[in-house]
């Protein structure tokens, strides 16, 4: 009878574990920096916008009540009614600056070309920079 020996030239199965874990750390390693090299778009600011109307004067009002100062032309699209209007930030700036930034305690007011008593009225703030709503908020309910 013949006796089945044991290979002295074998790799032990810890051998093999240890092989498999490095493939797999360094397979980890580089789709980990490929993938954290990728340019992400910026993040939203952190802002705190409120909305009032003055209805015997027909304006509209967005204050910056906290949060980041606001940066460059931010898109301000008024609904009154039926009628939307289309501004920017720096268009409607109460107290324009040379750094066109909208800092806390600063406001936007829209003047209403016609009389807002009893009608739809809708504020919405959007940073094109990081294509987010800051605001959108009705802030009448009315005819539309």
């Amino acid at each position: 009878m013949l006796k089945k020996l044991r290979s002295k030239h074998a790799v032990s199965e810890v051998i093999g574990v240890i092989l498999l874990l490095g493939i797999t750390i360094t397979l980890f390693v580089i789709l980990n920096n490929y993938v954290f090299h990728f340019s992400f778009n910026p993040s939203s600011p952190t802002v705190n916008l409120i909305g009032t109307i003055d209805k015997t004067n027909d304006i509209i009002s967005i204050k910056h009540n906290g949060g980041e100062s606001l940066e460059g032309p931010l898109d301000v699209l008024i609904e009154i009614g039926a009628s939307t209007y289309q501004n920017t930030s720096s268009d409607l700036l109460l107290d324009k600056n040379a750094d066109n930034k909208w800092s806390f305690g600063e406001t936007l007011q829209f003047h209403s070309p016609g009389p807002i008593m009893n009608k739809y009225i809708r504020a919405t703030v959007v940073d094109p920079e990081t294509n987010t709503i800051l605001l959108s908020v009705v802030l009448q309910q009315g005819a539309r």
